[in-house]
């Protein structure tokens, strides 16, 4: 049976068709605001009233400029510095009135209460990404609160291209805080430095990894010879460290977590290189060059990482007339047979440090004077305390 409708009927119903569509379009347009004057489009003063504004912004742009003020992010969004008039630089620095806006998690005690100057707040149904970016830090006065250049708490999202500097009087360039949201964060092209406490600060408020933690690509730079860790990745985590140029500290990468790997990084000029302090990760193909007492340091019962194919070179103390340092140290941690095989040792008193009996490990070796010691009473001592040493400088 054929049905027939009245020119009115067609004209009504695809009116309702064309309003329908017509929503549809708005709901999927792209809200695109500039923060201040180098682009014609809808603009604000200030990044945290484009931030704020109605609708929603899917993205900020930021034209080339000094900002000063703490931004505070709570929903989906990209913040990106563009480039104009030949300039290419947008930077956030302290506002005058600054405020404790956060709190940084520790293993006791309360969090420390934090100025954070980009704080991305418990951000859910999307990401927050941040790129071509620059933190600055300067004009914080050193008390018993934190300061955070970027502070992602239970957030996820991608920072790419940015820059945090001079966090420092208690200072960290980033904080990656995780918790029940299971969130997810990568850190990749960036670069974090004149930081006094740490580089990149990645934690969970419990032992089980509840925070996703991708970090490549990155350089990580202190001059000071008492920073914490350049990078510092706590329990609650499941990290993946690779590619990265890390310089300065006590420790250049500290792996406490119980899952992930450090591969293919280069550390220079640390006290230790790498320190892992959980069994679990795996540290693979790393450089470490020129520290002054440890190249890799275990802290841990090795059942299920691997260490193999890395390099280390030179562990000496400054001005030492001989080598003093040891390249691998295991400390007398129990080793899966075969686990730690394949690494390169040169220039340094001791190659495996303090092995366990029977240990198997393989090793190329140059300049070495003793290749392998051995564990003297085969119980873990002084490395079990070595991560809690380390941690009680952050406290």
């Amino acid at each position: 049976m054929s049905r027939t409708y009245s020119p009115a009927k067609l004209s009504l119903a695809i009116w309702f068709s064309a309003v329908a569509f017509g929503v549809q379009q708005l709901s999927a347009a792209t809200v695109t605001y500039v923060v201040g004057t180098c682009k014609g489009a809808t603009r604000f003063s200030t990044i945290q009233s484009a931030l704020d504004a109605s609708p929603a912004p899917n993205t900020v742009e930021v034209c080339p400029g000094q900002y000063a003020e703490q931004v505070t992010i709570t929903q989906p969004v990209t913040l990106e510095g563009i480039t104009a008039r030949n300039g290419d630089l947008a930077q956030i620095v302290l506002p005058g009135n600054y405020e404790v806006n956060a709190g940084l998690l520790r293993q006791e005690g309360d969090p420390y209460p934090t100025v954070a100057q980009v704080y991305v707040n418990n951000v859910s149904g999307g990401a927050v990404n941040l790129k071509n970016l620059d933190v600055n830090g300067e004009g914080f006065s050193p008390n018993m609160d934190r300061l955070a250049g970027i502070f992602y708490q239970e957030s996820s999202g991608t920072i790419n291209q940015v820059i945090t500097s001079f966090q420092t009087g208690g200072g960290v360039g980033m904080v990656l805080q995780g918790g029940s949201s299971h969130s997810s964060v990568t850190v990749e092209n960036s670069s974090i430095h004149d930081f006094d406490l740490v580089g990149i600060w990645a934690v969970g408020p419990s032992s089980a990894p509840d925070l996703k933690v991708t970090l490549e690509n990155n350089n990580i730079a202190t001059s000071q010879s008492n920073v914490f860790s350049n990078l510092l990745i706590e329990e609650g985590t499941d990290a993946t460290v690779s590619g990265n140029v890390v310089s300065g500290g006590i420790t250049g990468i500290s792996m406490n977590g119980s899952v992930g790997s450090i591969t293919g990084n280069t550390v220079l000029r640390s006290g230790t290189g790498i320190s892992l302090g959980s069994d679990g990760p795996s540290v693979k193909s790393n450089m470490v060059f020129n520290t002054t007492d440890y190249g890799i340091v275990v802290g841990s019962d090795l059942e299920a990482p691997v260490i193999e194919g890395n390099t280390v070179m030179s562990v000496d103390q400054p001005g030492s007339l001989d080598v003093t340092g040891t390249a691998i140290e295991l400390d007398c941690a129990k080793v899966r047979s075969g686990h730690v095989r394949s690494n390169t040792m040169m220039d340094s008193l001791y190659g495996y440090g303090d092995v366990p009996s029977g240990f198997t490990g393989s090793g190329t070796y140059g300049g070495v004077i003793t290749p392998v010691t051995t564990c003297t009473n085969n119980a873990p001592a002084s490395t079990a305390s070595f991560a809690a040493r380390l941690k009680a400088r952050a406290q």
